[in-house]
């Protein structure tokens, strides 16, 4: 496969600070590879029989109300129906991606997957079965013992946790329903238990970025709270898409999408998406629960959006000039 000499960047974004990484002492080669390929594929604009990467929302459901998340968006107008993936509804799921070559996993969407009974079960069935990366992204209020050490037992490879400010206010108003205090005795709890028995799996934390210069004061104030204990700290900014009656935002030449390439976002719902941005379910390619995920993968309109971005025509999808994504900076 050749190098990226592109400089495209795969998660741009994403911004991380890598603090520790011995973790990856514990990974296999296959999980090296693979992340070559997260990189390589998207920057070389490499169309693959199946995606690298699954996104699987479990549930629905979830225990806070946090006022940027479009869960609560929805909520508030009536659009969460509260569901619950069925164990035969997963492991179909994780049967074909084993089948097709896909190497991770997340589950995360607009619910939180450790409010499903079976989230251990999950990631158990996930390793068994043999996906490279499994990956939870989660608030931490239901991160404690009795379902720490199962979790990590059952195989976890990332743990993504939202926190997103350091000032007690401030978590607050972003993470409503719960308390710092509650979410930082989990958060110490689980890592102190990876570091003692479970050193493979990689814990990163992660927040939400607002322009406000204050918002950059809690990250830098984050570096000194957890930088001893986690592995990487990082932010995403704040998800913009504009609304179909306001003016798309400027073209930008040259510019294509990793998403497309490396992904597909499986909603509890049964619609398949090609972006994780895309709460709206404005660019639902397919069902789940009707269809076979590597004929949705392959399907024409997949294929469609994959060649409109490799080809630098992705100004030419309505939903994707409205999205802030091209306009990103590092």
């Amino acid at each position: 496969m050749d190098n990226n000499d592109s400089g495209f960047d795969a998660n741009k974004d994403f911004q991380d600070q890598i603090i520790n990484e011995d973790w990856k002492k514990h990974r296999s080669r296959e999980y090296f590879d693979y992340r070559e390929m997260w990189e390589n594929v998207p920057a070389n604009k490499i169309e693959t029989d199946f995606p690298l990467n699954v996104d699987i929302e479990t549930t629905d459901v979830c225990n806070l109300q946090c006022p940027m998340c479009s869960r609560t968006i929805k909520a508030n107008i009536g659009m969460i129906e509260e569901r619950m993936i069925t164990r035969e509804e997963y492991s179909s799921l994780i049967d074909q991606c084993v089948e097709h070559g896909a190497k991770a996993i997340k589950l995360n969407y607009d619910g939180e997957p450790l409010s499903h009974k079976d989230v251990v079960w999950h990631v158990k069935y996930a390793k068994e079965r043999g996906i490279v990366d499994v990956l939870i992204n989660t608030n931490a209020t239901l991160l404690k013992g009795k379902k720490a050490e199962p979790l990590l037992a059952a195989g976890l490879d990332t743990l993504i946790i939202s926190f997103d400010a350091v000032s007690p206010d401030l978590y607050g108003d972003a993470r409503v329903g719960t308390t710092i205090g509650i979410v930082i005795d989990n958060v110490y709890s689980i890592v102190k238990l990876r570091n003692e028995k479970y050193p493979g799996c990689q814990i990163k934390m992660q927040m939400v970025m607002y322009d406000e210069p204050m918002w950059r004061d809690q990250f830098e104030a984050m570096k000194v709270m957890w930088g001893r204990l986690v592995d990487s700290l990082g932010y995403s900014p704040v998800v913009s898409w504009k609304k179909k009656t306001e003016d798309p935002f400027a073209e930008v030449k040259g510019w294509w999408c990793s998403q497309p390439l490396q992904r597909m976002v499986l909603k509890i719902n049964g619609k398949v998406s090609v972006c994780c941005p895309d709460i709206w379910d404005e660019i639902v390619v397919g069902d789940w629960r009707k269809e076979r995920l590597v004929d949705i993968w392959n399907g024409e309109k997949f294929s469609d959006i994959r060649r409109r971005h490799t080809e630098g025509d992705y100004y030419s999808i309505e939903a994707c000039r409205r999205c802030c994504y091209p306009h990103l900076e590092k």
